[in-house]
């Protein structure tokens, strides 16, 4: 979609112009008093989304909203996706403001409300058109200008521009709240404080949205032959690895969490509600809870765990977000970032020592599949070397087509099985 005014402008727009106040209980309000209510819901909302936005790795986070929220056409059928509440989350608004403000949160939900004239619910009940709404929009500019998350960020950044901080004739205890407004960048040590806050409202936000425009709940198996990690224990033993689904395959088809991406033939994981990783340095990680990072750390962190050095097949995490072009040994851009977290943590365990691995999936000769897998691996210990991680610390093998943990008959078990993973071999 064309812009033709400001973002904040086009969302209330949009909103009006296709009556998604004209339903439940909002249908019982007075216009005006709805109009007032979007008057400070929508500001709120964007800002939320600029900031996020401005938080390291939050940038993806929105850019990967946006770009869910544009599969899901969001804009193009704006009357179904409220017919879905029934099915998911219908708090998805709601958990987005109340992370942001945490205790602040029915002060500002009351204020509002005074303010417009309206009832309290149906503040909330426009919360949960807004947001999906406005990720719908982010979701069609970056689907038509081709941005990737940077370009995203820096025109999002341009919309604090269009919409300084405004004077709002709001009781006094509203004028108290925050946020309300387009606010300035937060401080450096306020940013490190809120990332965490921002990233699980990110992903609360985004998994909610993806269920409730395509009518499964957040975390459902998304094709039934899928296979995902679960836990350390995510390889098949070589016994079971073979064109016959294998009891990994078996095991963890019910949990998979994530979906097969057609425009870069990769399997996209959901790492779940973000965890805060503590390092000795005094830094921190924002991850998903159910993301490489968090598993190696916890592993790491955990004195009752040893390593198995009797199965060598167990053990093995995937990494979740590292991808490599095709046929090639390039690594992309964004797998850069999960190699440095995971780097920073080996770097908080000095005596810890991993293995890489490196798969394929069946397709194409197996020798050159070997090879490919050898040189990934490889290619990814590089660049945890080149990170600061001792030589001596790293070791890498490329297992071709073996070790299986989805089935090659499908897209999404291929895009799974062509994977590199790491095992810790001391502690």
């Amino acid at each position: 979609m064309i812009m033709t005014q400001s973002l904040l402008e086009e969302i209330k727009s949009f909103i009006l112009r296709n009556a998604l106040t004209q339903t439940g209980d909002l249908a019982r309000e007075e216009e005006l008093g709805i109009r007032s209510a979007l008057r400070r819901i929508v500001p709120l909302t964007v800002n939320s989304l600029i900031e996020l936005a401005e938080r390291v790795g939050g940038r993806d986070v929105v850019w990967g909203m946006a770009r869910e929220a544009s599969k899901a056409a969001v804009l193009s059928s704006p009357q179904q996706m409220l017919r879905h509440e029934a099915a998911v989350d219908a708090n998805r608004g709601v958990n987005l403001i109340k992370s942001l403000l945490e205790d602040r949160y029915q002060g500002a939900v009351r204020s509002i409300a005074v303010a417009a004239g309206i009832q309290t619910t149906s503040v909330a009940d426009l919360l949960n058109i807004v947001v999906p709404v406005a990720l719908g929009m982010l979701g069609e500019q970056v689907t038509e200008h081709g941005w990737d998350a940077e370009e995203l960020s820096l025109w999002l950044q341009s919309q604090r521009e269009h919409h300084p901080a405004q004077p709002v004739a709001a009781t006094p205890l509203l004028a108290s709240i925050p946020h309300i407004e387009m606010a300035r960048p937060a401080t450096v040590a306020q940013t490190v404080d809120k990332t965490s806050r921002w990233l699980w409202v990110a992903l609360v936000v985004a998994a909610a949205l993806i269920g409730y425009l395509v009518g499964y709940k957040p975390g459902a198996v998304e094709a039934p032959s899928s296979a995902a990690l679960t836990g350390v224990d995510g390889f098949a033993t070589p016994a079971n690895a073979t064109n016959k689904k294998s009891a990994t395959e078996t095991n963890t088809a019910a949990t998979v969490n994530g979906h097969y991406d057609q425009a870069s033939d990769s399997y996209i994981y959901d790492t779940g509600l973000p965890t805060v990783l503590k390092l000795n340095n005094g830094t921190k990680q924002l991850v998903g809870a159910n993301s490489t990072e968090s598993k190696l750390y916890q592993f790491l962190a955990d004195a009752n765990t040893q390593v198995d050095s009797v199965n060598r097949t167990k053990g093995w995490i995937s990494f979740d977000r590292v991808y490599f072009e095709p046929n090639k040994t390039t690594l992309t851009a964004e797998s850069l970032v999960q190699l440095q977290n995971v780097a920073d943590i080996l770097k908080n365990f000095p005596t810890a020592k991993v293995k890489i691995g490196g798969y394929t999936d069946t397709r194409g000769d197996a020798f050159k599949n070997l090879k490919l897998s050898e040189d990934r691996a490889k290619a990814a210990m590089a660049t945890l070397i080149n990170m600061g991680i001792a030589t001596a610390r790293i070791e890498a093998k490329g297992y071709g087509d073996k070790h299986g943990i989805a089935s090659n008959d499908t897209e999404d078990g291929r895009a799974l099985n062509r994977r590199i993973s790491l095992r810790v071999t001391r502690k």
